[in-house]
């Protein structure tokens, strides 16, 4: 305890605001993602390739039962349950993941990513992919709009982590 602090000093209220915000950015992300996805499976074949930018970016319709790079496929449940303690992880420590604007970013980020795929993961166990990178013959695994905030969510989180980007406490915080 800072012992500057009185010890009967009443904890910092609960940012409200700051959660909601970070709530609403995580229903929009997971809104957006089942939108998109909607929107592939209506319009693109299964294996059909429609160029955006010809030799780069295709949308390309693909069903993955697995995590990134087909990792765990076939283990709905282990996903499932991997994801549903995530989101507890990160709802357990939204008080600190609220703390900055980028923090709140980057959790709403991850948030909505691990609900959109969550969502098609228990409705039919595939989580559907459109997004097609290549170059050549190289090709990256194909990917969704949830896959893409939670790794932007994922980088901005340890981004955050670094010294200059870090908040210092104010005189009313306990410190560690």
């Amino acid at each position: 305890m800072d012992p500057a602090t009185p010890p009967d000093a009443a904890p910092a209220p609960f940012p409200r605001r700051a959660a909601a915000w970070t709530g609403a950015l995580a229903l929009a992300v997971a809104a957006l993602d089942q939108a998109s996805k909607a929107a592939a499976a209506a319009h693109l074949g299964d294996g059909a390739s429609v160029p955006i930018l010809p030799g780069l970016l295709d949308l390309r319709l693909a069903f993955n039962d697995g995590a990134a790079w087909s990792m765990l496929a076939g283990r709905r449940l282990l996903l499932c349950a991997v994801s549903a303690a995530m989101l507890a992880l990160l709802a357990a420590n939204l008080r600190q993941l609220v703390a900055t604007r980028l923090t709140r970013a980057a959790t709403g980020l991850l948030a909505g990513g691990i609900l959109g795929n969550l969502a098609d993961r228990l409705r039919t166990g595939l989580v559907v992919d459109f997004i097609d990178v290549h170059r050549g013959a190289w090709s990256f695994p194909t990917f969704n709009l949830a896959d893409s905030a939670i790794c932007v969510g994922v980088g901005l989180l340890l981004l955050s982590s670094l010294p200059c980007f870090r908040t210092r406490p104010s005189s009313s915080s306990p410190r560690s």
